[in-house]
C-alpha cells in the first residue's frame, strides 16, 4: 500500500509517519516494520518511532510513476509544454540544490546525517539510489541503506525538481499533477489545492523537532518571524518569492487563456549560485528587503569624521537576514584618500553567531525583525582621517564568509553526487558567487557631493568578484 502525500502543512506531512502502510513513502519503511528489529545483532529503529510527527523532513516523497500523457515525472518532462517556468525554475537556487557547492561541503563532513539532508535537496523518492530502512540504534548517522530499484540519475541532478511540489500519487497509485486551479484540457492527471501548494514550502523551511545530531542546527525559525510579524496574515511565502504575471501556462497552445500565474525564479536573498545569475536578477523580480540611509557623513571641528546610517527592514516579512545561521549583513564605513587608497574602516556586522564544536550553541543574534529600523554611527579620529577626501558605505548579504570558503575548499569530498566537485571546489571563487553588494554610497568630504550605486551597478560590482582572491575580499 502506496499513501499519497498531500502537501497541506508540514505537520499535515509528518503525520505520514504514524500513518500504518505508509512505508514507501517513509525512505522504505513497510507495514509490521514500525517496531525496532534486529540486523546483524543490532537495534534498527524505524524512523517511524525516531522521529516526530512535527518532523516531516525525515521522510522521503512517495516514488512516483510516469506522469501519463507526459512520458515521466522529471522537470525535463514539464519543461516539453511549459517552457516559461522550466526555463525559470533552472535559474533558480531550487535546481541547483544538490550541486549547491557550500551544501556538498557540508554533506561531507563525517557528522553529516548525508540521507536526512538530502531528504530536502533531493526530496523524492525516485531522486534517491538508496532508501533508509531504519537506523541502527536509532542513531541517525547510521542508517541501514537499501537500493531503490525506482532510481533515475537524471532526476537526481534536477535537486528540488518539480514534482516536489506539483506531482502527487492519485488514488490508484498514479501520478497526478497538483496545481492552483487543475484543468480538463490537460494532457495528464490535474487536481486542484492551491493552500497545498501555498503551504509546502513549510516541509524544508520551517523544519521542526529538537536538535538532532550536537552540531546539526538546521532549523530555521522564519515561519514564525513571518507569524509575529507586520505582514502576519497579510503575505506568505508565495506573495513575496513567487511574483504573479498573467501569461498561458504552456507553449504552443494558442487556445489556452491567459491567466494569473506564478514565477518560478526564488531569488530570495539574491546571492545567485552562478556569477551568470547576476545578468538576470532584477528582470527576475530581486529586491532587497533592506533599506539604508546614510544621515550624516561630514568633517568634524578637529579634524575627524564621523557618520552616521539608518538600516530598516522594510520589505522583508521575516528577519534579515533569516533562515541559514551563517548568512549576515557586514556594513563597511571605509575613508578613502583621493588616489582611492584606503585609509581607515569600520565593521558591523548583523546576524547570528554561533559556536560550532563540540555542540552547536547560538551565542548572539542582532538581526534586523521585520520593519525594524536601527542606526549605526561611528566617527574616525582626527589622525585617521588625515588626507581623507571620501567617507564610502557599503553593505554586503554574504552568505559565505572568505574565512570559510577556504576552509570549505579544502573539505575531503567524493564526487558521488557532483562530477568534478573537487576540482569545483578548489576554484570556487572564479564561479561560486558568496556575498551580494546591496548598499554603496560615496561622499566628498569637501563638497559633500553624494553618489549613491544604482541596483545594477551593484549587481555589477557584484559580479565582479569572482575576479577577486578570497584575501582581497571585504568579507
Amino acid at each position: 500500500m502506496v499513501v499519497d502525500w498531500t502537501p497541506l502543512t508540514a505537520m499535515a506531512l509528518a503525520a505520514l509517519a504514524l500513518v500504518p502502510g505508509a512505508g514507501a513513502c517513509n525512505n522504505g519503511e513497510r507495514r509490521g516494520q514500525r517496531r525496532s528489529r534486529m540486523v546483524r545483532g543490532e537495534k534498527v529503529t524505524p524512523l517511524s518511532s525516531r522521529f516526530g510527527k512535527e518532523q516531516g523532513f525525515a521522510f522521503v516523497l512517495p516514488q512516483l510513476a510516469p506522469v501519463s500523457g507526459v512520458g515521466g515525472a522529471g522537470a525535463s518532462h514539464c519543461g516539453a509544454c511549459h517552457e516559461a517556468i522550466y526555463k525559470e525554475w533552472r535559474g533558480s537556487s531550487h535546481a541547483a540544490a544538490l550541486s549547491d557547492l557550500q551544501f556538498q561541503a557540508e554533506l561531507h563532513k563525517k557528522s553529516s546525517p548525508r540521507w536526512l539532508c538530502l531528504n530536502c535537496h533531493i526530496p523524492v523518492q525516485n531522486q534517491r539510489r538508496h532508501l533508509v530502512k531504519g537506523l541502527r540504534g536509532g542513531n541517525v548517522l547510521r542508517p541501514v541503506l537499501v537500493k531503490n530499484p525506482g532510481f533515475d540519475p537524471a532526476m537526481r541532478s534536477e535537486g528540488i525538481t518539480c514534482a516536489t511540489c506539483h506531482v502527487r500519487k492519485g488514488p490508484g497509485g498514479e501520478s497526478v499533477i497538483v496545481g492552483a486551479r487543475g484543468s480538463t484540457r490537460a494532457p495528464h492527471p490535474t487536481r486542484a489545492d492551491p493552500k497545498a501548494l501555498r503551504t509546502v514550502c513549510l516541509r524544508c523551511h520551517d523544519p521542526k523537532g529538537a536538535r538532532i545530531t550536537p552540531t546539526l542546527m538546521c532549523w530555521f525559525q522564519t515561519r514564525k518571524e513571518l507569524a509575529e510579524g507586520a505582514f502576519s496574515g497579510k503575505r506568505d511565502c508565495v506573495d513575496c518569492h513567487m511574483e504573479a504575471v498573467r501569461r498561458r501556462l504552456a507553449a504552443g497552445f494558442s487556445s489556452l487563456p491567459l491567466r494569473q500565474t506564478r514565477r518560478h525564479h526564488w531569488v530570495g536573498g539574491g546571492v545567485p549560485k552562478r556569477f551568470t545569475g547576476y545578468r538576470t536578477l532584477l528582470a527576475r523580480g530581486y529586491r532587497p528587503g533592506l533599506e539604508v540611509t546614510l544621515e550624516e557623513a561630514s568633517r568634524a571641528s578637529n579634524g575627524g569624521v564621523s557618520f552616521r546610517a539608518a538600516l530598516e527592514n522594510r520589505r522583508a516579512g521575516h528577519w534579515l537576514p533569516t533562515a541559514d545561521p551563517e548568512r549576515h549583513l557586514l556594513l563597511l564605513a571605509t575613508l578613502l584618500a583621493a588616489d582611492g587608497r584606503r585609509l581607515a574602516r569600520k565593521r558591523r556586522r548583523i546576524g547570528q553567531v554561533w559556536r560550532w564544536a563540540p555542540r552547536a550553541e547560538k551565542i548572539s543574534d542582532n538581526r534586523l525583525e521585520v520593519k525594524q529600523r536601527r542606526s549605526w554611527a561611528g566617527a574616525f579620529g582626527a589622525v585617521e582621517a588625515r588626507g581623507a577626501a571620501t567617507l564610502e558605505l557599503k553593505v554586503w548579504h554574504v552568505r559565505l564568509s572568505s574565512a570559510n570558503a577556504a576552509h570549505m575548499r579544502k573539505a575531503p569530498v567524493t564526487e558521488e553526487w557532483v562530477p568534478g566537485l573537487r576540482r569545483l571546489l578548489r576554484r570556487m571563487e572564479r564561479h561560486y558567487p558568496m556575498a551580494t553588494l546591496v548598499y554603496l554610497e560615496r561622499v566628498n568630504l569637501a563638497t559633500g557631493h553624494r553618489a549613491r550605486a544604482s541596483a545594477a551597478e551593484l549587481l555589477r560590482l557584484s559580479d565582479a568578484e569572482k575576479n577577486v582572491p578570497l584575501s582581497g575580499r571585504d568579507y
